[in-house]
């Protein structure tokens, strides 16, 4: 199985946090993702699940960024890093998740899936902060 999925940041306080939610049955932790889309390249999928999911507004920082990693099931996953710029009060599936902004720390206790963790430990190495922070610009492309 192939997924697209994203690291949602922001830094507050000089310390990166990141919004992650609570999978479809509510009992796990999780970043923001779905599947390829046709009339979508894979980082306006990246972009359209963050919004659906966890309500947010924001910009891929660097497509090449982007990582992959192993899925426990053997599959594939794409995160791309997408700096927040903003956080809905009404977005898609509140309904059916939950969302939280939490320290990297935070995260790394919480967060179920392995790929997850692997994505969040890869995205918030000082060196992954240095650029993704150093370059706010976006190349949503």
């Amino acid at each position: 199985m192939f997924e697209i999925g994203a690291f949602p940041f922001l830094m507050k306080k000089e310390k990166m946090h990141i919004m992650i939610i609570t999978n479809t049955s509510g009992k796990g932790w999780i970043l923001p993702k779905g599947h390829p889309e046709d009339d979508l390249n894979k980082a306006q999928v990246a972009k359209l699940e963050t919004f659906e999911e966890a309500g947010i507004k924001g910009s891929i920082v660097n497509n090449k960024l982007r990582e992959e990693f192993d899925r426990e099931d053997g599959g594939i996953i794409v995160i791309y890093p997408l700096l927040i710029k903003k956080v809905l009060e009404i977005w898609p599936e509140q309904d059916k998740r939950e969302r939280l902004l939490v320290t990297i720390k935070e995260a790394l206790s919480m967060v179920t899936k392995k790929e997850h963790l692997n994505a969040i430990q890869h995205f918030s190495t000082s060196e992954m902060i240095q650029k993704l922070t150093q370059n706010n610009t976006s190349s949503d492309s």
